[in-house]
């Protein structure tokens, strides 16, 4: 096997998906759609679209604290931190579009035997979460026009929604909750599907979650013990079906995904006997 390159590190072991790694994998993608072509003399060249203002950040020296109106150097520096920390935002997004390309190109085979073996040894990612980034980018493209902003928390949460019903229930939820007065959180998306009807129907989702924006219905965090059993349940069904559904790329995973809960629920028996 040729030599490993040095190995880098994103995500780890509290970046766990809940997801199985066989769900819903996203068809190809080109590494070049998103490029700009220059022709020099009989030779192309491809000059990424894409700033990198991370460059700019690490070679500005830390400034003194001033009193004041900006200045327009200090406009400029608050305008390359800014464009910094708003690519951190979309991170997630171009390392989920980038292994994908990886993937699907098999761009790991020279030092690597499969896929998982590469974000495994090569960035220490768990392959779980590699493939759920791969899903997610997806879902945060769809989003990003009406949301440039969205997070890996955000997404996270709306993919459970998006695997399900697909991409359009899940920008529906979202659209309708951006509609509201409150703030879209991570958490109030996860509260927002916990009031979903089982059978998704736009107009039907919609009035339903303008009404529990109203307060008209409860709020999921006060629900009685009963009531959450419940939606767990609902939640673990459609988990099984997507489990049942991703099974034939990798029936063992599935085998030992089911094995787990069994053993999960072995031990809930015995902390209730206790």
């Amino acid at each position: 096997m040729p030599p490993q390159r040095r190995k880098s590190v994103i995500g780890g072991a509290a970046a766990a998906n809940p997801l199985a790694d066989t769900a819903e994998h996203t068809p190809p993608v080109s590494p070049l759609r998103d490029a700009e072509w220059r022709r020099s003399g009989a030779t192309l060249t491809v000059v990424p679209t894409v700033p990198d203002p991370a460059a700019t950040v690490l070679n500005m020296p830390l400034p003194m604290a001033g009193d004041g109106p900006l200045s327009e150097r200090e406009q400029d520096q608050l305008s390359a931190c800014e464009s910094s920390i708003g690519t951190l935002r979309l991170a997630f997004w171009a390392a989920g579009r980038a292994l994908q390309i990886v993937r699907d190109g098999r761009l790991y085979r020279d030092a690597y035997t499969t896929f998982d073996d590469y974000v495994e040894q090569r960035w220490e990612m768990q392959r779980s979460y590699a493939h759920k980034l791969i899903r997610a980018w997806p879902l945060a493209a769809r989003l990003h026009p009406m949301a440039p902003g969205i997070n890996e928390g955000q997404i996270r949460e709306l993919l459970p929604v998006a695997t399900e019903y697909g991409e359009e229930a899940a920008v529906t939820v979202y659209a309708t909750l951006a509609a509201g007065e409150s703030k879209v959180t991570a958490g109030r998306i996860r509260e927002a599907i916990s009031v979903l009807p089982e059978q998704f129907e736009r107009d039907h989702v919609v009035q339903r979650l303008q009404s529990w924006l109203r307060g008209e219905l409860p709020d999921p965090a006060s629900d009685r013990p009963v009531d959450l059993f419940s939606s767990v349940e609902s939640r673990l069904v459609a988990l099984g079906r997507r489990v049942v559904k991703g099974s034939g790329d990798d029936p063992n995973a599935a085998r030992e995904f089911a094995a787990k809960l069994r053993d999960l629920a072995a031990r809930i028996e015995q902390q209730l006997s206790a």
